[in-house]
């Protein structure tokens, strides 16, 4: 009977529970509903308005004081205390000397800021005390100046403002960004009359809303502005003035060029000596025989193996698919009507390893080509990644055999080992050179930086050296067999019938002439001389067409497919498909300025082509 009532007893207190546990806020609720933090990004912009004064001091360099309205709008609940200004001290690979003058709001009260440097920005941070937060609309007015903000152009001829405003790089959206610059009276003269402004994200040409060209009521006053520019986009001015109005900033540091810097980039440039010698010389062993002509390949060696001898791996797949059908393997194809190129699978037998490995990929055998059905057919086009994934795969395993069949040895090991001490001293150099004179964020860079560049530095020499090989003698005697055969089909047709004809102790026969002149068609493809020695084989066949080759589409039966399919695969082996793609751009993820090698004042520039500009984010 009791046993009864605490059974009761657990079920109500289970249902109880239960109900407590999926009510809203309950224990039972999943991490994925409940409430989670915003991003301190989580914010937007309405309008940048940058004022800027440009004139020229004493020395004649170029003097900058701006003026930065930024209206932030933040969310009404506790998420930011501000925000922070990226501001490049950096233009032109030279320091600006940045200066923060004062931050406020709208009315001249001042704001709580802190600055620190950070490579080439200066970080700005305007924020409230921690615990405290800012909500809804909020003005700062950032005063700073700057020195040496103008530059000269060689493809214009003249000196430029080019100038970035709010930057590429922030994460929020931008109502309005516009910009005013008044030039200094005394400036008037030298200004070029050129003027541009660009909107966007980085490399953008899209022209923006301006005035202060000439013709404009107000003499040296230019705006620009834009509106709706989303995370990332940017406003850029330019303003061209004649060539020598400002004088470049002073190069003290050239002048007084310390002995530690010239030994790190002697020992720099030693290094890099020492790489070329080692890739440049070791030709490896010599046979020291004469050249003998040669009529046939040498036994053994396929063409992409002497295609790999020879450093002529871009023709090597062009060679190989050429010997394939001239040694019956396979049989190309032309049809004229749909202009394309194809390969009919004929046999595998007789092919080695890698040949093998090729004509069952090409035709999509699970063994080696093995399974292949003769008479199987594929048709190539230029946008197929087949040919292309095929050759570069082609060459690497060819690569592999050479080493394996012991025809290269690898590059001396000692001049690795010099290149990488060299690299070293001059790394070890240059840090001596920054604790020295107290540098500390050069100290800091090089022993990062430098320290992975160094890394990754003795890890190119080292892999560009080793894949330099060198011929054992094993190696040289093919090569002299090479050149031979180089030798032999670079002569004129009566020199390399008395070459037959030595050869076959016999009179020459149409036959023979045809056997060795078709065997030899991938090597002349090797060599270069694929369109003599089609002229020379075609002489032969006169109305008929090799049953190797094979056109449709037309009446047509000569032989210049021969070469259009040769030149076809060139170019489509010559494109491996690629995984991934990069596109230049010189901007950074947190917004860097950008100083574009090309004036942007007479239309030839682009957003965040300039100096100044930079980005933020919150907090």
């Amino acid at each position: 009977m009791r046993l009864r009532i605490w059974a009761r007893i657990a079920a109500a207190a289970a249902a109880l529970l239960l109900i407590g546990g999926l009510a809203p806020g309950g224990y039972f609720e999943t991490p994925a509903l409940a409430a989670q933090p915003a991003d301190v990004d989580d914010f937007t912009f309405d309008s940048f308005d940058g004022e800027y004064e440009l004139s020229r001091d004493a020395e004649g360099r170029s003097s900058l004081r701006t003026k930065e309205t930024i209206v932030a709008r933040f969310p009404d609940f506790d998420q930011n205390r501000g925000f922070i200004r990226e501001l490049v001290r950096n233009y032109d690979g030279h320091d600006t000397d940045l200066q923060v003058l004062s931050v406020t709001d709208e009315h001249g009260t001042p704001r709580d800021y802190s600055t620190q440097e950070r490579g080439d920005y200066l970080d700005l941070t305007i924020a409230v005390p921690e615990g405290s937060f800012v909500h809804g609309v909020q003005t700062y007015v950032i005063e700073y100046t700057q020195r040496d903000v103008t530059r000269y152009f060689e493809d214009t001829d003249e000196d430029e403002f080019y100038w970035d405003v709010n930057g590429t790089g922030w994460a929020q959206p931008f109502g309005r960004v516009s910009a005013r610059v008044e030039v200094d009276p005394n400036l008037d003269d030298s200004l070029s009359g050129a003027s541009a402004c660009y909107v966007g994200s980085l490399g953008s040409n899209e022209p923006c809303d301006r005035r202060g060209q000439q013709g404009d009521e107000e003499q040296g006053v230019f705006e620009a502005s834009a509106d709706s520019l989303r995370p990332g986009e940017n406003l850029t001015i330019a303003i061209g003035f004649e060539r020598g109005t400002f004088a470049p900033p002073p190069a003290p540091f050239l002048e007084r060029f310390p002995l530690l810097i010239w030994g790190g980039i002697a020992s720099l440039l030693a290094a890099v000596v020492t790489f070329v010698v080692g890739a440049v010389t070791g030709r490896g062993a010599r046979t020291n025989r004469p050249i003998i002509a040669q009529y046939e390949p040498p036994a053994g060696v396929s063409a992409a193996t002497s295609a790999e001898l020879l450093r002529e791996r871009k023709r090597g797949m062009t060679a190989t698919l050429l010997d394939f059908a001239v040694r019956r393997r396979v049989r190309l194809l032309r049809d004229e009507a749909k202009d394309r190129y194809g390969l009919e699978a004929l046999s595998a037998d007789g092919l080695d390893p890698a040949e093998r490995w090729l004509y069952g990929r090409l035709f999509d055998s699970r063994r080696d080509g093995t399974d292949v059905e003769p008479g199987t057919r594929i048709w190539l086009k230029k946008s197929d990644t087949k040919l292309g994934d095929a050759a570069s795969m082609l060459g690497d395993r060819v690569k592999r055999e050479v080493k394996k069949q012991e025809y290269l040895k690898p590059a001396s090991r000692l001049i690795i080992g010099v290149v990488a001490v060299l690299l070293f001293v001059a790394l070890a150099l240059l840090i001596a050179h920054a604790i020295a004179v107290g540098d500390r964020v050069l100290t800091i860079v090089l022993l990062t930086a430098g320290v992975g560049v160094l890394i990754c530095g003795v890890i190119a020499v080292t892999w560009a050296l080793a894949s330099r090989h060198r011929p054992t003698l094993k190696g040289a005697e093919v090569l002299d067999h090479l050149e031979g055969l180089r030798e032999y089909i670079r002569l004129a047709e009566a020199d390399r019938l008395r070459v037959l004809q030595s050869t076959t102790g016999a009179e020459v026969d149409e036959e023979l002439i045809v056997g060795v002149y078709e065997r030899l068609l991938p090597y002349a493809v090797l060599f270069g001389f694929e369109q003599e020695w089609q002229a020379e084989l075609a002489k032969y066949y006169r109305e008929s067409t090799p049953d190797w080759l094979q056109g449709s589409g037309s009446a047509d039966t000569s032989f210049v497919h021969t070469l259009s399919i040769a030149n076809f695969t060139r170019t489509v082996a010559a494109s491996p498909v690629t995984k991934g793609s990069y596109t230049g751009g010189a901007g950074t993820g947190s917004g860097a300025s950008f100083s574009s090698f090309s004036g942007g004042a007479s239309g030839g520039g682009f957003s965040g082509g300039g100096g100044g500009g930079g980005g933020g984010r919150g907090i």
